[in-house]
């Protein structure tokens, strides 16, 4: 479920952010937006287009846009126990006060395990190969 969210002004400062493309940075704010009280979030790409990207067509997929993301450290990507894919946005609570606040149902399912902390897995579950069908990210 969205919820309402503060954006800091710090936030268009942050020169790491300001070194992403625009869409990165939409999904960011995005986040925050669908992300628990605690920071967690379904990275099912599907369901992150749907809620953050309703009504556009991103130039690149929802998977390089958490990459881009992931890789200047703003969120983690990883499985739960479940399988699924999920992230945390990272420093949340230090930029979001939370009136009342609800525990997270998605921090139980975290496990640190190698395959879960990789940057380079694939949260898309796009298939790649003869088919054509993915596409590498070109991240920065």
């Amino acid at each position: 479920m969205a919820r309402i969210r503060t954006i800091k002004p710090d936030f268009w400062l942050d020169e790491d952010l300001a070194s992403l493309s625009a869409e990165a940075n939409l999904l960011a704010i995005g986040l925050l937006n669908q992300s628990d009280d605690e920071g967690y979030f379904k990275a099912n790409p599907m369901l992150l287009k749907a809620a953050i990207f309703p009504l556009r067509e991103t130039s690149v997929t929802i998977h390089c846009l958490l990459s881009e993301l992931s890789n200047i450290g703003y969120l983690e990507l990883f499985e739960g126990s479940d399988g699924k894919q999920y992230g945390l946005v990272k420093n949340f609570l230090k930029h979001q006060k939370i009136n009342r606040p609800t525990a997270s149902k998605y921090k139980a399912l975290r496990e640190f395990t190698e395959e879960s902390v990789s940057a380079h897995q694939n949260v898309s579950g796009e298939r790649k190969g003869k088919e054509g069908k993915g596409k590498e990210c070109d991240t920065q």
